[in-house]
């Protein structure tokens, strides 16, 4: 339930604070007060996408905070303390917050809190009585948790047809295409095979003849470090003799322990050079036909990266993307067939998955026909007869919507002895309010949500029908906080707090004040809304009469 609601420079609205308690609260006013609003502060702490346009003119920034208390299962399953606060500020430059709790926290999270606490019925919810998908969704409601498990399989089954299935129709499509391909890329093919490309080749091919055009250098550098080894001047004979001396005292100094050490070290280090650069020489070699050869490959190489635009590597790869395309075009009747069997095998699992999903709303939309008729007989509609009528479809893959492959159609028959027919066809528009109303109280008892907030849900209703809706919305607090905006004077008398809600002129701006009602301020509240335009003593005394019951 909400505690306390504050808001800041939003609307009309300069700085308001609430109060609620449990029970039926109703709040009233004026077309044109601010209830509209009040209303709209409490959708942006139930984590509604904010509009800087809401800003008060000539403030830059506004702020809407709440605090809720959840109740014991409330705090189980969102792992939450008993008392929590939500934050909402709107930044004329486009940054908002939201806070829980004082810890920043996304949209996305704020609405799976608030969900679990209230529900909020906006004036233009009515309308989706009239659009037949939101009547899936309200079956899903009934059983959120499994529905939606079932749901997100047979979406990801969908998910995986369509994208099977549109790999099939590319794949259709290209075949005439590349056809006329199927020619150019076997010569492609042809050329860049008959060339053996080898990924790093160049390089190395380039490497050696660089070494190869300097033969003589390179020969004439080795004989010399070979000489120098031969002579006398560099004997690591000598070396080796020096290594041994000092060992005779390495036992006496920790220095010529480490000066014998390295001392060997060179010797074996300057043997393997030694070694080395004799061996270098002996392989060194200049064969004028291989040079040529690499030359002309060199040549080779050059030109077909040229002509394709392509390094070597790049051509490889090419080469092998070719050869697919190839493949695809010269065996294309054994691809379709492997994809349309992929294609028949995921539609039917995304079928299998979707009849799960329709299975448990069939018997879930049992227990809404239950329920909604039990809501509509305390609502003055005890002759309606209710179903919920799965409508047969073709299985093809247009079956398969976002919402699953169930076509729902409502039928009601509020008058005793018509035939039943589409709810959005026959019911007037109090009809239609008391259906959505049944609605709001399935969903928030079956839910055990313990806030319900309704925007006029009451609209088009009146008379002995009207007490029945107060009578219900009384009731209905008895499980839950129930906060109403409302028009009719039978729920504001029912109700255990009245707020009225009012547009005054200060300093020279209207801005929206709230009252919180006392018996005689209630008495004259109610009989306004019984009166045309004067207060009349009759409507004092109906006031009265009504507050008593």
């Amino acid at each position: 339930m909400i505690k306390a609601l504050r808001v800041q420079n939003f609307a009309l609205i300069d700085d308001l604070d609430m109060t609620f308690e449990t029970g039926l609260s109703a709040l009233t006013g004026e077309t044109g007060a601010g209830k509209s609003i009040i209303l709209e502060s409490l959708n942006l702490l139930f984590g509604k996408r904010s509009d800087a346009q809401m800003i008060r003119h000539g403030s830059t920034k506004a702020s809407v905070f709440g605090i809720f208390e959840l109740n014991d299962l409330q705090m189980d399953v969102l792992g939450l303390p008993k008392i929590i606060e939500i934050e909402r500020e709107i930044d004329g430059n486009g940054r908002h917050q939201m806070k829980l709790n004082h810890e920043n926290v996304t949209l996305s999270k704020l609405r799976d809190v608030m969900t679990s606490i209230g529900s909020i019925h906006s004036q233009n919810e009515t309308m989706t009585l009239f659009d037949k998908q939101a009547y899936v969704d309200f079956i899903d409601q009934m059983n959120h948790t499994e529905t939606e498990k079932l749901r997100n399989a047979y979406l990801f089954a969908r998910e995986s047809f369509l994208s099977l299935d549109e790999k099939d129709k590319n794949l259709r499509a290209k075949k005439a295409e590349s056809l006329e391909k199927a020619e150019f890329y076997e010569f492609q093919i042809q050329e860049l095979k008959s060339l053996k490309l080898v990924a790093g080749e160049k390089k190395d091919i380039l490497d050696k003849i660089e070494k190869m055009k300097h033969h003589d250098r390179i020969l004439q550098s080795l004989r010399e470090a070979n000489q120098i080894f031969s002579e006398d001047v560099l004997s690591i004979d000598l070396i080796y003799q020096a290594s041994k001396t000092l060992d005779k005292i390495t036992y006496l100094d920790a220095n010529y322990l480490s000066l014998q050490e390295r001392l060997t070290n060179a010797y074996y280090e300057l043997d393997d050079v030694k070694s080395l650069l004799f061996q270098a020489l002996e392989d060194l070699d200049f064969d004028e036909d291989s040079f040529n050869s690499l030359q002309e490959r060199s040549y080779e190489l050059d030109k077909i990266e040229s002509k394709y635009h392509k390094s070597v590597e790049e051509l490889i790869d090419y080469l092998n993307e070719i050869e697919e395309a190839y493949r695809l075009i010269t065996d294309y009747d054994n691809l379709l067939e492997e994809s349309k069997k992929a294609v028949n095998q995921a539609f039917l699992v995304a079928i299998q998955q979707g009849e799960k999903l329709s299975t448990l709303r069939k018997k879930l939309a049992k227990e809404f026909e239950k329920e909604m008729l039990n809501q509509l007989k305390d609502l003055d509609l005890d002759k309606a007869i209710f179903e919920v009528l799965f409508e047969k479809q073709d299985i093809t893959p247009s079956i398969l919507t976002e919402q699953g492959i169930d076509s729902i159609e409502f039928m009601i028959s509020l008058n005793e002895g018509e035939p039943i027919k589409p709810l959005a066809r026959v019911a007037s528009g109090g009809e239609r309010a008391r259906f959505m109303f049944s609605l709001k109280a399935i969903d928030a008892i079956r839910n055990r949500l313990s806030l319900l907030i309704l925007d006029e849900i009451d609209i088009g209703i009146s008379g002995k029908t009207a007490a029945k809706v107060a009578r219900k919305m009384k009731e209905l607090s008895n499980n839950m906080q129930l906060i109403v905006i409302t028009h009719l004077p039978q729920v504001a008398a029912r109700a255990d707090h009245h707020y009225e809600i009012t547009k005054i002129k200060e300093d020279d701006r209207m801005v929206t004040r709230i009252n919180h009602l006392d018996v005689n301020r209630r008495i004259e509240s109610i009989a306004l809304m019984l009166s045309d335009e004067k207060l009349s003593t009759y409507a004092i005394e109906q006031a009265k009469m009504l507050l008593e019951k």
